[in-house]
């Protein structure tokens, strides 16, 4: 197997899968919306095609029920936690942001008058929800009591959120201004 077939989503399924043990694919995607998904955008019906990928590939194994609903429990092989052992030790490369708010921004210009403190408005209301999630999800963490991996990410995070509202503030004032 190539590393080139192997792409972020085929290592969010294996991680989530090592860190959460067998899964169904509706489980699998209930649990990258409560982690990953916060931070890495993807489309979510790639985590019911890519456990059947990766099957084929000998990085999970499956087991499907013989009644009911027939569904497909997945578990990572012992190639899926070296594939994945093998991906994590490798550099990151580069960092990628994909943010719908700054492509409208850099192309405003082109839109009506009043669309920079539209867009402006709009992406504060986001990012300001956004950051109540995170802080909710950083207090439920606290109450554990106990260091999650998901503590890292998400004060990443929670840094990121009140970065853009600054940014988004000063958009916002610069647009009022003109």
């Amino acid at each position: 197997m190539s590393e080139a077939s192997l792409g972020p989503s085929a290592y969010i399924v294996l991680g989530i899968l090592a860190q959460c043990g067998p899964l169904t694919s509706y489980d699998l995607k209930r649990q990258v919306d409560g982690s990953v998904g916060y931070f890495w955008s993807f489309p979510r019906s790639q985590l019911y095609a890519e456990p059947q990928r990766l099957v084929t590939l000998g990085l999970l194994t499956e087991q499907q029920e013989e009644n009911g609903r027939r569904r497909r429990t997945y578990t990572v092989s012992a190639s899926g936690r070296t594939a994945l052992s093998e991906w994590l030790q490798k550099p990151a490369g580069e960092v990628e942001l994909r943010d719908p708010g700054l492509l409208k921004l850099f192309f405003v210009s082109q839109g009506p008058a009043g669309m920079r403190q539209t867009l402006a408005t709009e992406q504060l209301a986001l990012h300001r929800a956004r950051l109540q999630v995170y802080e909710h999800l950083t207090t439920s963490l606290a109450d554990e009591g106990t260091t999650s991996v998901r503590s890292g990410p998400l004060a990443m995070g929670v840094l990121y959120e009140r970065a853009s509202l600054a940014f988004w503030t000063t958009v916002l004032e610069e647009a009022e201004a003109n």
